[in-house]
């Protein structure tokens, strides 16, 4: 069904109302005389109740809810009214001569009556409210009264006594009382519009229906005196009222749902108003109309006049009577309410002890840490403020301390977290032991720990309370019948020299602990400003490395690795170099590191895998198909889950051979976790790849790791090759890593390689490849595309 706009159909046929009456009424004061006018004045009547019926029923079936039934039983009695004007059209049109009276139309208009009185019935009983149900009856009982009254006497007293068949009778007395039905109806929708329509629907419903009988009314009265002819002023009446009816329809298409349930929720406000004074003013409209009435029969108007008094006493009785009932049912709610206090209040007085105790765990909660007890951070950095505001008044110093356990991870791995969570509380309660009671400790989180210590004269009172530490953890802790030696590396700020803020200060502090990691573990390190200048260059060279990655500033160089039996190429290993676009060179040993702990090596990785394999993939091409590409994987890249998707899509989207891709990794890497490890290499080998172990020799693998990995190759590590010359220990254990390689059934490369001794000697020890200045620095794409049509020779391109 097609959307309409309510509001722009409601203006619509508003302006079609006034633009109908307009007609009506033009035509009865210039339309002229006889059939014409008269066959005018039947067609406008016909066309009111018919686009009257129309509207309603397209609201009705557009609406939702019960109240579009109302609309239903007012769109069929508007229809009734067509029919009855349509029967009057026919009969001018066809016999040009007046329908009877009483006759078929007098039906349809009685139907009319009836189906608007049903919907008014719909509205009231689905829509009653039993708290005002005494006083709304009562209202409208004194209000049909008084209307009763003065209809009878100017109305039906005369139609009756001018009667002379049953059924005229009947008819011309179905009129009045009809109309008197219609008055009930809009009377009890006002009286009782707090529950029935909002403000706007209502009041053109009233008016609808107001003018209707207004209309009838005056017909009677007309009829009666016998001064009514077709043509009459009060004649569009009828169909005004019909239109306000259909209006009010489009009115209520137009609010909302929301707009209607909050009206019909609202409730008296106390106010004096119309609704509560119109059965009294009914009531001296009777008495006016009595004292000014001067015909001789007044029995209607006097019976009429005390049944009102009647029921407006009785209406005063029943207010009387409920305001009594809901003065005791207010009192007997309050003495409930008193008795529940009292109760309340005792069992309130009773737990407040607990509740005192459940505040303070709540605040321990809030400013502790839960698994070692100990201060947190908040805690801990509201201290930090009262210490610096002490210090500062006394002119003393305070030490914050940045404490992180070493190699901590290694025994989360070993014997989990339970058991490290053991060590930690075991750990906090040595510190705590040897500590002032002025100190504070704090835990900030995992297995990091901060101190406060106060009332410092000089820097040097500082060092003795950190060697005490220190001594304490020199014997090692016992957790779980386990005996475990911890060490700790230490950092030190001190206010006011090193800042004089909390942040400061624990920024600073955290600093010098992982210059303090950095310099073998197990010390200390007070912050200097060397440090502050290490960190902000760090921070800046992170900006400038996230720049460097979104403007594309990095290149690859690409090494040779030769055979060295034949001294051809047989391989190259791809190189990473960042230069800035101001020129500036960014050394690897640099930024590799700080690409490592940001985690921008794994874009960088895989930027890296998909040029390189994209630029050998050239050289297989151009008909260097034997060589072998060479690229290191991060151990970032290497603990990503995806990381063999990754290698899938770039050898699918180059086109390169997965049997030409050799992939190094460290040792620290393949041991972390050597099972997972195993598992991922296998998993590339399925691939095709080749897997290589990188500068084999600096890191702390096994030999029984090394049986157990799926490898291809074993790089030796550049500072054996250089001195294995000059040191006969180097020599040996490169020629012993040369021997289980072998032995293995691993090919051997050494890198490094600078000089013609150091090559003489590798081929003594049957190294398979070689790598090193001495054939060749890393050189750009272009550079090693010539070097491999020009051919190799040693040292030609250093």
């Amino acid at each position: 069904m097609k959307k309409i706009n309510p509001s722009k159909t409601k203006n619509l046929f508003a302006g079609f109302i006034l633009l109908h009456i307009s007609v009506y009424y033009g035509w009865i004061i210039f339309g002229g005389t006889g059939s014409s006018q008269l066959l005018g004045l039947h067609l406008l009547s016909w066309i009111a109740p018919l686009a009257a019926a129309i509207t309603l029923l397209t609201v009705y079936l557009k609406s939702a809810g019960r109240d579009r039934y109302f609309w239903l039983l007012a769109s069929l009695g508007c229809l009734s009214y067509t029919i009855a004007e349509s029967i009057w059209l026919y009969s001018h049109i066809a016999t040009n001569s007046e329908v009877a009276y009483p006759g078929w139309p007098d039906l349809f208009y009685f139907l009319q009556m009836f189906f608007y009185i049903a919907a008014f019935a719909h509205q009231i009983l689905q829509k009653k409210e039993s708290a005002y149900q005494i006083k709304f009856l009562f209202d409208m009982a004194v209000l049909v009264s008084v209307s009763t009254a003065l209809s009878w006497h100017f109305l039906i007293s005369p139609l009756v006594a001018g009667s002379s068949t049953p059924l005229l009778f009947a008819v011309s007395i179905g009129y009045p009382v009809g109309d008197l039905l219609l008055l009930f109806g809009a009377i009890s929708l006002y009286i009782g519009s707090l529950h029935f329509f909002p403000r706007r629907v209502l009041a053109l419903i009233v008016a609808g229906l107001i003018v209707q009988v207004i209309a009838d009314n005056v017909h009677l009265y007309s009829t009666i005196a016998g001064s009514y002819s077709y043509g009459n002023l009060y004649d569009p009446l009828w169909s005004f009222g019909l239109l306000l009816m259909a209006l009010a329809s489009l009115q209520a298409l137009e609010t909302s749902e929301e707009t209607v349930s909050q009206t019909a929720i609202a409730l008296p406000d106390g106010k004096i108003t119309l609704r509560l004074l119109l059965p009294y003013f009914s009531m001296i409209l009777l008495f006016v109309v009595m004292i000014f009435e001067q015909r001789g029969e007044m029995n209607g108007l006097i019976a009429g006049a005390g049944a009102s008094v009647l029921l407006l006493i009785t209406r005063q009785i029943f207010t009387l009577r409920n305001n009594q009932k809901l003065l005791y049912q207010y009192h007997s709610l309050t003495s409930v309410l008193e008795h529940k206090i009292e109760q309340r209040t005792e069992e309130i007085t009773s737990k407040n002890h607990q509740l005192e105790k459940a505040v303070q765990q709540m605040k321990h909660m809030a400013y502790h840490d839960v698994l070692s007890g100990l201060p947190n951070r908040r805690l801990f950095l509201e201290k930090l403020e009262t210490s610096i505001f002490e210090a500062a008044q006394s002119s003393k110093k305070v030490a914050v301390v940045f404490i992180d356990l070493d190699r901590f991870k290694n025994v989360n791995d070993t014997f989990g977290h339970e058991f490290g969570d053991l060590l930690l509380r075991r750990f906090s309660q040595k510190i705590s032991e040897n500590l002032r009671s002025n100190d504070v400790i704090s835990r900030q989180g995992g297995d990091e720990f901060t101190l406060i210590l106060n009332d410092i004269q000089t820097e040097n009172d500082i060092v003795p309370m950190i060697h005490r530490l220190q001594s304490a953890l020199s014997m090692p802790l016992t957790v779980n019948e386990q005996e475990l030696h911890i060490s700790m590396s230490i950092g030190i700020s001190v206010f006011p020299k090193d800042g004089d803020t909390t942040e400061e200060l624990l920024k600073h502090a955290d600093s010098a602990m992982y210059r303090a990691k950095e310099n073998g573990k197990n010390s200390y390190q007070f912050f200097t400003d060397e440090m502050a200048f290490t960190s902000s260059r760090k921070i800046a060279l992170e900006n400038d490395l996230r720049r460097a990655i979104t403007y594309d500033e990095f290149i690859l160089h690409y090494q040779p690795q030769v055979q060295t039996s034949t001294g051809e190429i047989i391989g190259m290993e791809a190189l990473i170099r960042w230069q800035k676009a101001a020129g500036d060179v960014i050394s690897p040993g640099e930024f590799i590191p700080l690409a490592e702990e940001t985690r921008l090596i794994l874009p960088m990785g895989e930027w890296v895998l998909y040029t390189a394999c994209r630029q050998a993939k050239e050289w297989h091409d151009a008909g260097f198909s034997q060589l072998k590409l060479a690229v290191n994987l991060s151990p970032l890249q290497f603990a990503q889950d995806d990381l063999l998707y990754t290698i899938e899509q770039a050898l699918e989207q180059t086109g390169f051979p997965a049997s030409s891709l050799e992939l190094e990794i460290t040792e620290s890497v393949a041991v972390d976790d050597a099972e997972k490890a195993i598992f991922r290499m296998q998993a590339l080998r399925q691939l095709g790849v080749q897997i290589a172990i990188d500068d084999f020799g600096t890191g702390y693998s096994s030999l029984s790791y090394l049986k157990r990995f799926p490898l291809n190759n074993l790089k030796i590590a550049q500072p054996f090759v250089q001195d294995m010359a000059a040191n006969l220990d180097d020599k040996a254990l490169v020629e012993a890593m040369i021997f289980i390689a072998h032995s293995l059934d691993m090919s051997v490369i050494a890198e490094g390689v600078e000089t013609e001794e150091q090559l003489a000697l590798l081929k003594e020890l049957d190294c398979d490849e070689i790598q090193g200045y001495f054939y060749s620095k890393p050189l750009t794409a272009e550079k090693f595309t010539a070097l491999l049509a020009s051919g190799l020779s040693s040292q030609s391109v250093m």
